[in-house]
């Protein structure tokens, strides 16, 4: 795998709600990877997570069938979130996530509905989210969009009703974004999300990009587990 990202990161609990941790996440481009584009993670994953598989195909007119994994005690359900699902010049990007998965997993295949010449596969686990239902209504994406004079990327805006993790699958014509805006929001080179995010409308606005170029996002959000119930 070449480019890969990893990064850790953990955030202190709230007063009634569990807080969401990011255990790992990771992006790698996989070259020449025919209909199966596969992924292998830095480490095996937890018991209890939530795990997410953002993969950004750049051959158009070829679809993500199906994400499976190599789970010892049997691979995951992967499902894809709905409406969530965008495209640059018909080269999409969506967005896939199992709960109640099989801890263990350190490999993910994306089968895909043709031959693509490469791909862009974004991987995060999330603990502490609401299980067996963790998504929070539909997706929300922007096709074809246009950047801004000012070299900005207005994303989608998607409205939640808990306390949610909220992601961003992006990609745009060179040179990429540099960052994102407001602040709340972190910032990496395919994905942008918040953690911990109270109910209420997200839409993040990437920065740095050239000014009239093309864009495409998809965003989805992911509900909070509550908190064990004091006795």
């Amino acid at each position: 795998m070449k480019g890969a990202i990893l990064l850790l990161l953990v955030l202190s609990g709230g007063l009634q709600l569990s807080a969401q941790t990011v255990v790992q996440q990771f992006a790698a481009v996989s070259s020449g990877a025919g209909v199966v584009s596969d992924m292998d993670l830095p480490d095996p994953t937890a018991e209890g997570s939530v795990l997410i598989a953002m993969p950004e195909l750049l051959t158009p007119d070829v679809k993500v069938l199906s994400v499976t994994d190599n789970a010892p005690a049997g691979g995951n359900t992967y499902k894809q979130v709905s409406g969530a699902v965008s495209s640059c010049a018909k080269a999409p990007i969506d967005i896939w996530y199992c709960e109640r998965c099989n801890p263990g997993v350190t490999e993910l295949k994306f089968h895909l509905s043709g031959h693509v010449r490469a791909s862009i596969n974004s991987f995060l686990e999330v603990s502490n989210l609401a299980l067996p239902a963790a998504l929070d209504g539909s997706g929300a994406q922007i096709s074809d969009g246009k950047v801004t004079s000012s070299g900005l990327e207005v994303g989608p805006s998607i409205k939640t009703t808990a306390t949610d993790f909220v992601i961003a699958a992006y990609s745009s014509i060179n040179p990429r974004p540099t960052g994102v805006t407001p602040v709340a929001w972190t910032f990496k080179p395919t994905y942008v999300y918040q953690l911990n995010a109270a109910p209420g409308t997200y839409q993040p606005t990437l920065t740095g990009s050239k000014a009239g170029g093309n864009f495409c996002t998809s965003i989805a959000a992911f509900k909070t587990k509550p908190a064990p119930v004091a006795h």
